[in-house]
């Protein structure tokens, strides 16, 4: 249970170091402010409000069924995020025009639930070590939960930068297309993550690997619009 705990400690602290290294590098190379995680922030927490709404409102048994509750709340997660990301872009971010920008604003979408499993992590480690006994032994089945789970919190972040950048080029080029293509991504990729297993599968973590790849690759061959 000791080493459970510790493994579990260093997953948490991995995640908070990876993302503070990610928005340091952000913030030094491009000089984009930090204060533009809050508007990521604020349309994920307003994504969420309405995807519990949602869950809420539609029939339980109708999303028990695999391949169409993946499907719904797939969608519901693609078209809530990217239409509340849209309006932060329309609200509360109508200056960013920088492609470092949106990665910024990007980043703040995906650090709220990436922070909250890195707590979550961190807490257990500490209540494990707390309650361990001599002679236990490491459970390598749980860390390599904590540990897939840990990776399915940080992967998203490299796609929510990548659609935050699709999704401001709707303003940029005065084409709403950008938004309905970001909403289809985003869906898409859900409704695979749903369908692969839960959030501590390594399926779902590969899926969320190449996603992670695509995302890049989508960063480095979308360029700004010319003027």
């Amino acid at each position: 249970m000791a080493l459970y705990g510790l493994a579990t400690l260093l997953i948490g602290a991995g995640l908070l170091i990876a993302m503070l290294a990610l928005l340091k590098t952000l913030h030094r190379r491009a000089n984009t402010p930090y204060a533009l995680l809050t508007v990521g922030m604020i349309t994920y927490l307003g994504a969420l409000l309405t995807q519990l709404l949602a869950v809420r409102v539609l029939d339980r048994a109708l999303l028990g069924i695999l391949p169409v509750g993946a499907v719904i709340l797939g969608l519901v997660a693609g078209f809530s995020e990217e239409i509340t990301r849209a309006f932060g872009y329309q609200w509360l971010a109508r200056g960013v025009f920088r492609r470092p920008q949106a990665l910024m604003i990007g980043a703040g979408h995906g650090l709220v639930p990436l922070l909250y499993t890195a707590l979550i992590a961190l807490n257990v480690g500490l209540s494990a070590l707390a309650e361990a006994e001599p002679g236990q032994t490491l459970a390598l089945t749980d860390v390599s939960r904590t540990l897939a789970e840990a990776l399915n919190s940080l992967l998203p972040l490299v796609m929510h930068m990548a659609l935050s950048w699709l999704v401001l080029q709707a303003f940029l080029r005065g084409e709403i297309g950008w938004i309905f293509a970001a909403i289809f991504v985003h869906s898409t990729v859900e409704i695979g993550a749903n369908l692969f297993g839960p959030p501590h599968s390594w399926a779902v973590v590969i899926w969320r690997g190449l996603v992670a790849l695509g995302s890049l690759a989508l960063l480095r061959t979308l360029p700004p619009p010319s003027s």
